[in-house]
């Protein structure tokens, strides 16, 4: 597995056909060239803004050969291989190594809270099958697991992690996390925390929004980690930031579709129990980003 990691790593939407009875692979790959067109330095196949838990292994197995395929070594490929079902990661991850993929994501099951020693064993199993430490995603709000920042030290120091998709929502712990160098790398994973987290450290992100608007992710990277421009970095962000805080108060993964549709790629509705999002709000979100100045994808081919 890829030891180093950085820059906008984008969790991108799964495009369904109408009905959502089948991923549409060919508009995943047209999303990916989107993706690498912006100049994104990864793609998360089947994450959380990829909607894993409504996708069988079937189509997620497929959806790690398409972006193999698409990325043509251009961008990272990171599987995610998260399940509420151990068998069904490891089956996942298997894959995964198979395909060539450069990084695994790693999701613990969620359903039983599990404890310390649980994770490790997990992670284990996982890592066996990787052939090396994984990015660990890290989110409290859905495992229930709050692991503290000795034990994330503790998972480096074994070889299970080496990244963690930090999105606990606690900036307090992110600070800490990215201030100790024996703690994994952290990859900002909460939107709202994102530009404090590239300044104060962080190699690169993995968020969602950045599969409707990659351009402005990379925009505000390049000016902190290229060119040490925090003017412009600021000046990316009151563009970004309008954009994120939208789609967190009014439905996250359905707008992030409704955002690519709205700049030329139709890639469905989310599947059930999730829905789209309604005309009207689809409408703002489409105002909203014309007004900042974002083009249709069109444009940028």
């Amino acid at each position: 597995m890829k030891k180093e990691l950085k820059g906008i790593l984008s969790a991108i939407v799964t495009p369904f056909n109408q009905g959502g009875t089948a991923v549409d692979n060919g508009r995943y790959a047209e999303l990916i060239g989107t993706q690498v067109r912006a100049g994104i330095h990864g793609v998360v196949v089947s994450g959380s803004t990829g909607e894993h838990p409504a996708l069988s292994l079937a189509e997620r197995r497929t959806m790690f050969e398409v972006a193999i395929e698409a990325a043509a070594g251009k961008t990272d490929v990171i599987a995610h291989v998260g399940s509420n079902n151990v068998r069904d990661t490891l089956e996942l991850a298997r894959h995964a190594r198979e395909v060539g993929v450069d990084q695994m994501l790693v999701l613990t099951p969620y359903f039983d809270s599990l404890g310390f020693d649980d994770v490790r064993r997990f992670l284990g199993q996982v890592v066996e099958i990787a052939g090396g430490a994984i990015i660990y995603y890290d989110t409290p709000g859905i495992t229930r697991l709050n692991i503290s920042e000795q034990e994330m030290v503790t998972l480096k120091r074994e070889g299970l992690v080496s990244h963690i998709k930090d999105s606990p929502q606690s900036f307090a712990r992110t600070m800490r996390l990215l201030s100790n160098p024996e703690a994994p790398t952290v990859l900002a994973g909460s939107d709202p925390a994102l530009l404090a987290a590239l300044l104060h450290g962080a190699p690169g992100s993995i968020i969602g929004a950045s599969a409707c608007v990659p351009e402005l992710c990379v925009e505000l990277y390049n000016a902190i980690k290229v060119q040490r421009d925090y003017p412009q970095a600021l000046a990316v962000w009151a563009k970004l930031w309008p954009i994120l805080d939208f789609m967190l108060l009014n439905g996250y993964v359905p707008l992030a579709k409704a955002g690519c549709a709205a700049r030329g790629l139709d890639v469905g509705a989310p599947r059930e129990p999730m829905k789209p999002s309604p005309a009207a709000l689809k409408e703002r979100f489409a105002q909203l980003l014309s007004n900042l100045g974002v083009q249709p994808y069109a444009a940028h081919r």
